[in-house]
């Protein structure tokens, strides 16, 4: 089986048709093919953080009730912060991820990922319930997303517990 996507790429049909895909790290240096390439990983045992890195189909509960399909990565280490996470809800017209990294993300943004869930109004979307739709070795995956997550302090790392959340478009 030689399907190859970039994980911002992947739909919903692909994550039904395999919840769990393995980034091929180890396959970079082919045509076509970067950090951010995934392969299906076929069914079996629960995943494994230390077996690769992974994402796995998960379901997203708005604050509103609606649904949602997605992925988010499994922790590693016990270190379920959100950088390691990284949950994503993909929807028909795109992927909204909640993980900005470093970078404060700019109004412009936020009004386009509100758009792609097509929500007008913040509060109906945060708090997001989450939880892993495949077996992970530690574990259901559960949690609470409250808003867009970036490090809000740089000079810590990326590994510091200081995260800002930005919640509302004024």
């Amino acid at each position: 089986m030689k399907i190859r996507k970039q994980v911002y790429e992947l739909t919903t049909c692909d994550l039904d048709q395999f919840p769990v895909w393995e980034f091929t790290l180890d396959e970079e240096g082919e045509e076509d093919q970067d950090e951010a390439t995934v392969k299906p990983r076929k069914f079996g045992e629960p995943v494994s953080p230390q077996e690769g890195m992974f994402i796995v189909k998960a379901s997203f509960t708005l604050a509103n009730g609606k649904k949602f399909t997605g992925y988010l990565t499994p922790p590693v280490g016990g270190d379920s912060s959100m950088g390691t996470l990284q949950p994503n809800i993909v929807t028909d017209h795109g992927q909204v991820g909640f993980w900005c990294g470093i970078l404060k993300p700019p109004q412009d943004y936020l009004r386009t990922q509100y758009q792609i869930l097509g929500i007008q109004n913040p509060s109906d979307v945060f708090p997001i319930r989450y939880e892993s739709e495949f077996p992970v070795s530690s574990g259901k995956i559960s949690g609470q997303l409250t808003g867009f997550m970036y490090l809000a302090d740089e000079k810590k790392g990326f590994f510091s517990k200081k995260r800002q959340v930005v919640r509302e478009i004024q």
